[in-house]
């Protein structure tokens, strides 16, 4: 099984028309955190937003005739939209792609750059399953992968999306005992176990704690993640 992570840019640079009225109205996509293709042909999607309600209403004020359902729900801390809609032929035949192979998408899909719905995606699956989905997402729109790893299920997403070599060096500094209260390592220790500079190795763990932090401390306050 294979972890794989990969932004994918529409060349219209929107899924579906709809986000353009996003954008007008100051409203930023943050984040899908459910998508799926129901039996009557419809797409149910779950929105993470950025905005205020009202701007988010006035988004769907004007005739939508593929529009369903909306509902609009604001807390204190996220505004999420639930939209049933008929879909466009390009939003459907993206999203049939991950119902044709034996894959799991990881939710939520984070958009990286709202202004043209870059969206990072996680799956997981066989390796030729994975490969098939991203050279036929590749037809239909820009791709670029950023990250395989082999699929552990015991590990943490956060750890997944580390790169190789940080992964590499985390791991290390735990096993040599960095992270035991007293701590048992320096970064002396830890570069000699990777036959690298003792500055490498401190600059490398500062920017794991960096992110790890601020994705544990944003995932608890509801403010939007940096990437």
């Amino acid at each position: 099984m294979k972890r794989v992570t990969y932004i994918v840019t529409p060349r219209e640079r929107y899924f579906d028309p709809t986000e353009r009225r996003f954008r007008a109205n100051g409203v930023t996509l943050e984040a899908i955190h459910e998508v799926d293709i129901l039996t009557d042909g419809t797409i149910t999607v779950f929105l993470e937003v950025t905005g205020e309600v009202p701007a988010v209403r006035r988004s769907f004020d004007e005739d939508l005739p593929r529009l369903v359902d909306c509902e609009i729900i604001d807390t204190d801390q996220t505004t999420m939209v639930q939209l049933r809609y008929h879909p466009t032929e390009f939003n459907r035949a993206i999203l049939e792609i991950h119902r044709s192979y034996g894959v799991l998408v990881q939710y939520p899909m984070v958009f990286v750059d709202p202004a043209q719905s870059s969206l990072r995606v996680t799956v997981a699956g066989p390796s030729k399953d994975i490969q098939q989905l991203v050279a036929e997402t590749r037809d239909l729109a820009e791709l670029t992968v950023e990250t395989v790893t082999e699929y552990d299920h015991t590990a943490s997403r956060q750890f997944h999306e580390l790169t190789t070599r940080q992964r590499e060096v985390l791991l290390t500094a735990y096993e040599c005992g960095y992270y035991e209260v007293p701590r048992e390592a320096t970064y002396e220790d830890i570069a000699a176990e990777l036959d690298c500079s003792a500055s490498s190795v401190g600059q490398t763990l500062r920017r794991i704690e960096s992110r790890l932090v601020t994705v544990t401390v944003s995932n608890r306050t509801g403010a939007r993640t940096e990437t």
